[in-house]
């Protein structure tokens, strides 16, 4: 008993005074894989940690007799070392330690595999160099994502004792690094090579086959290109498989700088998200909203500045700060875009939901990892499988809903082929019915416009031609014809003042029925108003207030139709003595053809299309005297709308305006050659119609002799000087032998200097008759009457002269005093508006 109790005290006293025990782990055999790693369960698993770094030369004599006298830590491995270590940003090197006991096999090459460390390192095995990965004391980051794979030399292990494994790490991060991540073995060297290669090599075939989905959606896409989420799919998978590439340890294999690899990396992962949330936005057909366009936006601004950027910190903390909490707002809208579509029941987004759930779990995850916050593999690259199975199932639906239409119609082929013919034969039917309907709609229509567009002329002076071309074609019950808007008609009617001829060449607004529409209601109001010229009322009226008659009353019925109904027109009418008064309301512009020059005989616009609203206040009545020989040619703007074409092929409109005129002096005038003329340069695209009025007097040519003349000019004279009596006692017998308008006019004006004014009316009204165009005298005649006490028939021979000219202020006044006088206050309101709008206009 005493014996037992010495030696318990001798042994306790022994273990007071020896060193602390170090912890290591034991190789059961030569041949197994032991693992290094630290488990919660186990305490004495955890590696030593030394927060300083050490010589080279203490490394060398590091043993286990003097490893205690250093402050080791207790550390779990692998692991983040920023929760562990206090100050860690003050702290740039590190040293681990493991020990661990070996039953080694002279035959075989060992080998540590030291997972992921954080940045450089070097690794020792009983005080010798066995490995080393990056640049010592680098200012850049040098390998901080590669497994280190360290073989043993020979000669190194002491076999069933403890060996000293110290690895020496410089970080880079200021709150991350050490052996952070994989898994710490050591084992044979052909065993751990081998699980190495398997595990990456296991990684890359899943790689190709998600590169071949990509390669097969791209494909997709490019045959049927508006199936945009083809694209965005194909887009997903290649930078789905480039990055997980760049997270593969093979990629050093390649020879890359790391900096570059890690840059583009940065680079891929920026795509992910966004390619993922448009893949699923064009697959259900959502809308671009601006959410979506702000996130995109924000991810293109990061990814030009990672693109110009060379500091991983930099990525590191955009990454980390920004771009991931933006993933979240992408994952609600991808979420929303899912949960909607499940609400609609769409079976896609069922399969989508199930696959797109555990990628997202596995992005948590591997997201998690790379933070630090936990030790995982990665296992997006597995997860992304089951994404792609559900793609799977919603492209093998479709195919199989396609064959199953197409064997139905394989099936039910001819059934189908004799169905689709008989609709057709129906559908073809209804439309012959509906045309047969159409063409006789055309076909009355037109019987009702031919009788209207007659052409009646009685003045042996002047001679007319008319040409018209509607586009419209059709065919009745074996009878052509044509429907448009344009129209030509003339008429004759006897007035006091003469015999004369009325024309109108129209052109209404519209196409086929409507534009024949308008031409109908043109050519009824217009022979209406020429069977109503036989009373005595519109026979006592002169040229200018019968033309302005026949417009007021084509206004007022067109301006009715509320704008529905508008048609530019040319209203005219001729005399004897070929004068032409006439108004053009936005018509194409009248050409004169004289002497081989073909000229237009106006220059501006002064009036708008018939229907427009309030479109009398800008009446203007034109004159224009025709010559012997001369030709007026009158179109609508057919003539001008031709398609031209270039030699290249190129077809366009003409916009020449002038490009008729040279047609007109090629024709010489003549309509038929000039409608040829207009066929052969270029296609007629719209209506086209022509009024040729051609002038030939009937009247022999008076010549007057030079003594006639000489005493004609001494009348002048005397007249300029006051003589009047001396004058008319000259003049009087040289007009009872020749009537000249010229000597009527002189001795008019002496009569009316006289105040003489009935001789003074009667000579005026001669000179006028002959000579039409002479303004002065419509006012003269006009003031005369009224001193005669003719007020009626002076406001007559006033508003001729302001329906032709509102600028002569001579008249006007004196034509709005007689409309006082009369009190004719209608006409004068009328009349007023004429004035407001020249205003407005000058």
């Amino acid at each position: 008993m005493i014996k037992k109790l010495l030696i318990f005290l001798v042994v306790s006293f022994s273990q007071l005074n020896a060193s602390p025990m170090i912890d290591f782990v034991i190789q059961k055999d030569s041949e197994s894989i032991l693992s290094l790693d630290s488990t919660t369960e186990d305490p004495k698993s955890y590696w030593y940690v030394l927060e300083s770094d050490l010589e080279e030369s203490e490394i060398q004599n590091l043993n286990e007799t003097n490893f205690q006298k250093y402050e080791w830590k207790r550390i779990k491995i692998p692991g983040n070392l920023f929760p562990t270590i206090d100050n860690l940003e003050t702290k740039r090197t590190l040293v681990f330690a493991r020990w661990v006991e070996f039953h080694e096999n002279p035959n075989l090459q060992y080998s540590f595999r030291l997972g992921v460390i954080n940045d450089r390192d070097r690794t020792y095995l009983n005080g010798k160099l066995i490995g080393k990965t990056g640049e010592w004391n680098a200012t850049d980051p040098q390998n901080y994502d590669k497994l280190r794979i360290y073989p043993i030399p020979n000669g190194l292990i002491h076999s069933k004792q403890k060996n000293l494994l110290l690895i020496r790490v410089q970080l880079y991060f200021l709150k991350s690094g050490g052996i952070e991540q994989d898994e710490t073995l050591l084992g044979p060297t052909s065993k751990i090579n081998d699980r190495f290669y398997k595990d990456e090599f296991i990684k890359l075939i899943f790689l190709t086959i998600y590169a071949t989905v990509g390669g097969y959606f791209l494909f997709l896409f490019l045959r049927r290109q508006k199936d945009r989420e083809n694209l965005f799919f194909s887009l997903f998978s290649f930078s789905f498989v480039l990055y997980n590439f760049l997270r593969n340890q093979l990629k050093y294999e390649l020879g890359i700088p790391f900096l570059e690899m890690k840059k583009m990396e940065y680079l891929i992962i920026l795509l992910l998200i966004p390619f993922m949330y448009h893949f699923l936005r064009t697959l259900f057909e959502e809308k671009y909203k601006l959410l979506g366009k702000i996130l995109d936006g924000i991810q293109a601004v990061i990814f030009l500045f990672f693109l110009i950027s060379n500091n991983i910190e930099n990525f590191n903390f955009t990454l980390t700060n920004i771009v991931q909490p933006t993933w979240l707002v992408y994952i609600v809208l991808i979420f929303s875009i899912v949960v909607r579509n499940l609400r609609k029941k769409d079976k896609r987004a069922i399969y989508i939901t199930f696959g797109l759930t555990i990628v997202l779990i596995a992005a948590v995850i591997d997201t998690a990892t790379n933070r630090n916050y936990w030790v995982f593999p990665r296992i997006m690259g597995y997860a992304f499988l089951f994404f792609n199975i559900s793609l799977a199932i919603i492209l093998a639906n479709s195919f199989v809903k396609v064959n199953e239409e197409v064997e139905d119609l394989n099936k039910n082929l001819e059934q189908k082929v004799e169905e689709r013919t008989d609709a057709l034969n129906e559908s073809l039917n209804q439309l012959q019915i509906l045309k047969e309907k159409q063409d006789g709609d055309y076909f009355l229509t037109s019987l009702l416009i031919d009788p209207l567009a007659r052409i009646e002329n009685k003045l042996p002076e002047i001679k007319i031609d008319s040409y018209v071309d509607q586009k419209k074609k059709f065919q009745f019950r074996g009878k052509n014809g044509e429907i448009g808007g344009d129209i030509c008609i003339v008429g004759s009617i006897h007035l006091e003042s003469g015999e004369y001829t009325v024309f109108v060449n129209g052109d209404a607004m519209g196409k086929s029925i409507q534009g024949a529409g308008g031409a109908l209601v043109l050519g009824v109001v217009f022979q209406a108003v020429l069977s109503r010229s036989k009373s005595s009322y519109t026979k006592r009226r002169p040229p200018e207030l019968w033309l302005k008659d026949l417009y007021v009353e084509l206004q007022s019925v067109f301006e009715s139709f509320d704008g529905s109904m508008l048609s530019s027109v040319v209203l005219g009418m001729i005399g004897q003595n070929g004068y032409v008064y006439y108004i053009n309301a936005e018509h194409p512009w009248s050409i004169l053809y004289r002497d081989g020059v073909a000229s237009f005989i106006e220059t501006e616009l002064s009036m708008r299309k018939l229907g427009f609203p309030k479109n009398d206040s800008h009446l203007q009545i034109k004159t224009f005297p025709l010559l012997d020989g001369d030709v007026l040619l009158i179109g609508s703007d057919g003539r001008d709308d031709i398609g031209l074409s270039f030699d290249t092929g190129v077809r366009y409109i003409n916009e020449d305006e002038t490009l008729i005129l040279r047609f007109v002096e090629r024709a010489e005038g003549k309509l038929r050659p000039l409608v040829k003329e207009i066929q052969e340069n270029g296609e007629i695209t719209d209506d086209i119609s022509f009024l040729r009025i051609s002038y030939e007097s009937q009247q022999p040519k008076r010549s007057i002799s030079e003594e006639v003349r000489s005493t004609f000019l001494n009348v002048q004279n005397l007249a300029k000087k006051g003589k009047y009596e001396e004058a008319l006692f000259i003049l009087i017998p040289l007009l009872n032998e020749y009537a000249h308008p010229n000597f009527h006019s002189l001795a008019g004006k002496i009569y009316f200097h006289q105040k003489d004014w009935k001789n003074a009316i009667f000579h005026l009204k001669s000179a006028l008759k002959e000579n039409p165009m002479k303004e002065n005298l419509l006012y003269m005649i006009a003031k005369a009457e009224y001193k005669l006490g003719n007020v009626l028939d002076a406001v007559i021979w006033s508003e001729r002269l302001f329906l032709r000219n509102k600028s002569n202020k001579q008249n006007t006044k004196l034509f709005f005093f007689l409309l006082d006088k009369t009190e004719n206050f209608d006409k004068k309101s009328f009349y007023l508006e004429f004035l407001n709008s020249a205003e407005s206009i000058g």
